[in-house]
């Protein structure tokens, strides 16, 4: 119960600091508040240590794994995102990027918590099963900060292009975003292909072939050929600005459905008697 309770308070100052966050993200992003961009960012990183710690103390409660299962997946992921964002935004100019990090880590961390079940016993092992979730939550850390990159860039040259430039010096600049977009983008897509690699090779141990898992391979080669192609066309044709950053919210779109794919069959699931 000691474990339990510690769990449950970690859990609470985790995600109040990731909601407070959020507000002060928002405040920022409003006009409400120009002070909120320096607090907001200290607050993720504040949530990370804790969510870590959260993560593992609640893992040793239930004797799960932490990367077992759709749920702390979830959570593990997001807590990577934050992660990856703090020690980004030490070098790189994307402080608003936070906006669309600490409300997906929100999330996460609630989804985690209060959707579907948490299975207590592995069903199956492997020895790939390691190296495919690890390089799987780097990857998806990456690529979501990528789409948040992708995003603020939208709308930094949507408003650019309206001559609407109240508060503009508070935000980065587009080529800043543009920069970071495509540094996530190359960072994470060995860990993809590892992650996809590995589990192709899964699937074939434990001979998946159901219309789901599937479905879910299928969307997973879709959405790594699409960033694949964003990266390729980068090189070759100069892609740079709008058309990488669509690319790169579409690819990032078909890779959180198969997240939520995964996370639908484990909420229909039903738990073994």
């Amino acid at each position: 119960m000691k474990l339990e309770l510690l769990a449950d308070v970690l859990f609470g100052a985790t995600a109040l600091a990731y909601f407070l966050a959020s507000v002060l993200f928002v405040a920022f992003l409003f006009g409400r508040a120009d002070s909120a961009v320096r607090w907001a960012p200290r607050l993720v990183a504040v949530g990370v240590p804790l969510h870590a710690a959260q993560i593992c103390v609640w893992s040793l409660f239930l004797h799960v794994c932490p990367v077992q299962g759709i749920h702390f997946a979830l959570s593990v992921a997001s807590m990577l995102v934050c992660l990856v964002y703090v020690l980004a935004r030490l070098r790189l100019r994307i402080d608003v990027v936070g906006a669309f990090v600490a409300p997906q880590a929100l999330a996460f961390l609630l989804a985690s918590r209060f959707v579907g079940g948490v299975d207590a016993e592995p069903r199956l092992r492997s020895a790939l099963l390691p190296f495919h979730v690890v390089s799987n939550l780097l990857g998806i850390a990456l690529f979501t900060l990528a789409f948040a990159a992708a995003v603020a860039y939208l709308l930094q040259e949507r408003r650019l292009k309206n001559k609407d430039l109240e508060g503009m010096d508070r935000l980065p600049p587009i080529d800043a975003l543009d920069r970071a977009e495509h540094r996530f983008l190359v960072a994470g897509f060995p860990l993809l292909t590892i992650g996809i690699l590995t589990g192709t090779l899964w699937a074939r141990e434990i001979e998946a072939g159901g219309v789901g898992e599937i479905t879910r391979a299928a969307l997973s080669y879709v959405s790594w050929a699409l960033i694949g192609g964003v990266l390729l066309l980068r090189a070759a044709a100069g892609w740079r600005g709008r058309r990488a950053a669509y690319g790169t919210i579409l690819g990032f779109g078909l890779t959180v459905l198969v997240m939520l794919l995964y996370l639908a069959r484990s909420m229909m699931a039903v738990p073994a008697a």
